[in-house]
């Protein structure tokens, strides 16, 4: 996860930190009025409940759009402990950069079969993976099932609804993403937490430490 040099907000430029940051939030209500949906635990929300789960489903999408974008046109990031920017899109690269630790080795140092972190550029191997997973697979996926059971767009995706086994069917696909989005999102923050808490300061507050590399003159 980047080793233990201090990480600089060119490594987190504010951009990714405020579309991760409404990344979460959108997820925590998303998963929320998603279990109250599947099985509402208390009375009169269920309106309320449908309304933020349709609009934090679009900010969801819409977000990861962005990121998408901003990842090959946005000003780009640094690695740890760097001020020197590159194209965002080259550390999501699944292809293995020189120097860098394989995923065999990334699941050795996880599963406590190896001592020392594996060598990276920004992100691991298994990092790299998920993240692509959930761009272009989960959130494509829940968004598809999340349409064919939602009222306007329900005779649209009828033929695919029947196809995929019916409406039950389709809500149980729903519900099992969202338990992929748990699990994942709950890996990656015990990750985080376990390797790289110097690093929440700045994914929450966009403040350095106080050990972090000299800024770039002014061009």
């Amino acid at each position: 996860m980047g080793g233990r040099i201090p990480p600089t907000r060119e490594e987190h430029p504010l951009p990714a930190v405020f579309m991760h940051a409404v990344h979460l939030l959108s997820l925590v209500l998303l998963i929320f009025t998603g279990f109250y949906i599947h099985s509402p635990f208390f009375g009169g929300f269920m309106g309320y409940a449908r309304s933020i789960h349709q609009v934090t489903m679009w900010t969801f999408v819409f977000t990861t759009v962005l990121r998408i974008y901003w990842s090959f046109f946005g000003a780009g990031s640094a690695p740890p402990g760097s001020r020197h920017r590159r194209g965002d899109y080259h550390w999501f690269s699944p292809l293995r950069h020189e120097g860098e630790g394989s995923a065999r080795d990334t699941i050795k140092y996880y599963l406590f079969m190896r001592k020392t972190y594996p060598s990276v550029y920004k992100f691991n191997p298994l990092q790299k993976s998920m993240y692509l997973i959930w761009a272009f697979v989960l959130i494509p996926l829940t968004l598809l099932t999340g349409l064919c059971l939602w009222t306007p767009t329900q005779s649209f995706f009828e033929p695919f609804t029947y196809w995929a086994g019916g409406l039950a069917a389709m809500r149980s696909y729903h519900y099992l993403l969202m338990w992929a989005f748990i699990i994942t999102a709950s890996i990656h923050l015990y990750l985080v937490v376990a390797e790289v808490a110097r690093e929440l300061p700045l994914m929450f507050a966009w403040r350095e430490g106080k050990n972090a590399p000299p800024k770039l003159p002014e061009s």
